[in-house]
């Protein structure tokens, strides 16, 4: 049995998981911005922004899955657009949102920034494997009574943000991406204990080249204007 598993049997044995991932913030996620968008908003940071080719060499926004990908209510499983740096390139790919080291672990949706800064294996995936995930929003459920009710989550000055994540590569390449939440700030305390990490455009261009160091000052809760709209999901 290899350390990773070892260390995912514990957790499961000693009812651990949630103390180093957060399996219920952000569950959900809306990303509306066009790749076209995307690619522009790079653009004004002087930056391009390269649609990564497929195996077919079909260009990924030509391929029908790229096309049919969830914008609204994205989900844990589901195929998610992410942006790396690699050979002096930013990219822009689809991974799936959750990491699952083997068949009979959790799903790990969301890492806690906590967690990183204190295991070693997580750690290393924030040197080392590092994505940004786009998103014009994310959803939260606020408790009335015995009800559950969605709201919808927002900057209401920024069309386009950035969750910085960390990603695993399994045996068939297959990529598998978990958002970074942090401590919530004054505005998501109302309604959860947990927020991801919200970057701005430059910050996260910054994100994919600086040191891990650096990078960990970065993962701290949002201070700019946040607004919320109640959601039929």
């Amino acid at each position: 049995m290899n350390l990773i598993q070892t260390f995912i049997n514990y957790m499961i044995e000693f009812n651990l998981y949630n103390l180093f991932t957060e399996q219920h913030m952000c569950g959900r996620f809306e990303s509306k911005p066009s790749i076209q968008s995307l690619v522009k908003d790079f653009k004004k940071h002087n930056q391009n922004l390269k649609v990564e080719l497929n195996s077919s060499s079909k260009e990924i926004s030509e391929k029908q899955e790229y096309k049919e990908h969830k914008s609204i209510n994205i989900a844990p499983t589901n195929k998610i657009q992410s942006i790396s740096y690699a050979v002096n390139n930013y990219n822009l790919f689809l991974t799936h949102w959750g990491i699952k080291f083997s068949s009979n672990s959790p799903l790990i949706f969301n890492s806690r920034i906590e967690t990183i800064k204190e295991k070693k294996y997580w750690t290393t995936l924030f040197d080392r494997n590092r994505l940004l995930v786009p998103m014009s929003a994310f959803y939260e459920w606020k408790k009335d009574g015995t009800r559950k009710i969605p709201y919808r989550i927002f900057l209401p000055d920024q069309e386009i943000f950035y969750v910085p994540a960390v990603y695993h590569i399994d045996k068939e390449k297959n990529i598998f991406t978990s958002l970074i939440t942090t401590a919530p700030n004054e505005f998501i305390k109302q309604i959860h204990h947990r927020m991801p990490v919200i970057l701005r455009i430059k910050e996260g261009i910054n994100y994919l080249i600086d040191d891990a160091e650096t990078n960990l000052g970065k993962c701290i809760s949002y201070t700019g204007k946040m607004e919320m709209e109640r959601v039929s999901l």
